[in-house]
């Protein structure tokens, strides 16, 4: 997978993009097709932003989370990715065609 992390009106650690890679590696097991993904860290006054967009072979997720520092809004973010990313994982298991419903197409058939 590949990240670019782009950061604006701050520098980011190279700790915190080694924290960012590390985190969305995790999110590899709820599916192997994430192509590329681009995170943008904000800050607003007091507040920061931070915004994942993932790409998947058809799909883009995206979640975005404001907090009072970087770490909380990381993992704000990525439990909405998380989130979305099982939602469209379980979307693409419940469409497969199952063997009772061929068996039934087949018996339909043959009367």
């Amino acid at each position: 997978m590949e990240i670019q992390i782009t950061s604006r009106r701050t520098k980011a650690s190279q700790t915190l993009q080694d924290t960012i890679a590390d985190e969305l590696g995790k999110l590899e097991k709820y599916t192997d097709k994430i192509i590329s993904c681009h995170v943008i860290l904000d800050s607003e006054n007091l507040d920061k932003i931070v915004e994942i967009s993932m790409n998947t072979h058809g799909h883009q997720v995206v979640g975005t989370a404001k907090a009072e520092n970087v770490g909380k809004a990381l993992n704000a973010a990525i439990e909405k990715v998380q989130r979305q990313l099982k939602k469209l994982n379980q979307k693409i298991k419940s469409h497969k065609v199952d063997k009772e419903s061929i068996e039934s197409i087949v018996e339909d058939s043959e009367i």
